[in-house]
């Protein structure tokens, strides 16, 4: 009867060879990962300490209620029945609704509203305290290397860098520091704003809140004068006395529109939460920044240790190879 008791000797599995060898590579190469691991801590430390801290102003906004006891009323006569007061209150197909709170947030920041806020020459200046030449009262080009640079390779294209920041400069430096999220799963938007100086970041937000608002009913404000004028001189045209009546109708709903817009209350979006910050600067936050970089060049010294010794099993099968003589 044939011995079967070595038939279960041989070569251990191939997950028992990848584990050891594993093992193995982290025993020899524990210095690289733990190297890569102090330089990723370092890295970041001196990111954040590089970095200039800031704060973050938050406020939370939401569309102009219709209903309830905070609400400022519907702005429109709304007929009866509710499919006939949707109509009114947007009008046109389904892809084409719009409301005054999405216009709100699409407006937040923009060209238009950045011309209203630079009504205020101080506020620029403390946007661009590097640019404002206070001695001489003018704008001058950006001070420092960097600076030079740049105008220095805006010269070899034949351009010219900014001095006086003009609306659309200035929004885009709002578009670049203004974040606007969805809270929860409702309408109602977190707005925030980071800035160095705290105060400076409440103040400003609060502000471009109130310009976009404003912008938004001055818009609407001249729509309904355009209406309303062009309502009165068709009535002083027309004789018919059905189409007199329909058109006072019209009119009078044209003047009640005007009548409630002017009211002094939040037209497109309401202040749920005004703007506020924390008392200590929010950002960079270390406690997320370090133990991340830390585990990233962990990582990447696993990366370099892997991919080390793949090159020494090469080299020594390559080695191995040339001096048996063949393949």
């Amino acid at each position: 009867m044939p011995d079967t008791r070595l038939s279960f000797i041989g070569p251990p599995p191939a997950a028992d060879l990848d584990l050891h060898e594993l093992v193995r590579t982290l025993r020899e190469g524990w210095r690289l990962v733990l190297a890569c691991g102090l330089a990723g801590l370092l890295l970041a430390l001196a990111g954040i300490w590089l970095v200039p801290p800031e704060f973050t102003a938050t406020m939370v906004v939401g569309p102009t209620a219709r209903v309830g006891a905070a609400a400022m009323g519907a702005r429109t006569p709304v007929p009866a029945g509710r499919e006939a007061a949707q109509s009114v209150a947007e009008p046109g197909p389904g892809e084409e609704l719009l409301s005054d709170f999405a216009r709100y947030l699409e407006l937040f920041g923009s060209t238009a509203v950045a011309e209203r806020l630079m009504a205020d020459p101080g506020l620029l200046r403390a946007v661009y305290p590097g640019r404002w030449d206070e001695e001489a009262q003018r704008w001058r080009p950006a001070p420092g290397l960097g600076g030079m640079v740049k105008r220095l390779l805006l010269a070899l294209v034949g351009r010219e860098d900014w001095e006086e920041p003009d609306a659309d400069r200035f929004a885009r430096w709002l578009r670049s520091r203004i974040a606007v999220d969805m809270v929860r799963s409702g309408p109602m938007r977190r707005i925030t704003l980071r800035h160095r100086d705290r105060a400076f970041a409440l103040d400003l937000l609060g502000r471009v809140a109130v310009a976009t608002d404003a912008h938004l009913r001055a818009e609407a404000q001249r729509r309904s004068a355009a209406q309303i004028a062009h309502v009165r001189s068709r009535l002083a045209a027309v004789t018919v006395t059905e189409h007199r009546r329909a058109l006072a109708d019209l009119l009078a709903d044209q003047e009640r529109l005007a009548m409630m817009i002017e009211v002094e209350l939040p037209f497109a979006a309401d202040l749920i939460d005004p703007p506020h910050a924390a008392r200590l600067p929010d950002w960079p936050d270390p406690t997320v920044i370090v133990p991340l970089s830390a585990a990233a060049g962990l990582v990447a010294g696993g990366f370099l240790l892997a991919v080390r010794g793949v090159w020494r099993r090469e080299g020594i099968r390559q080695g191995g190879t040339g001096r048996g003589g063949g393949p």
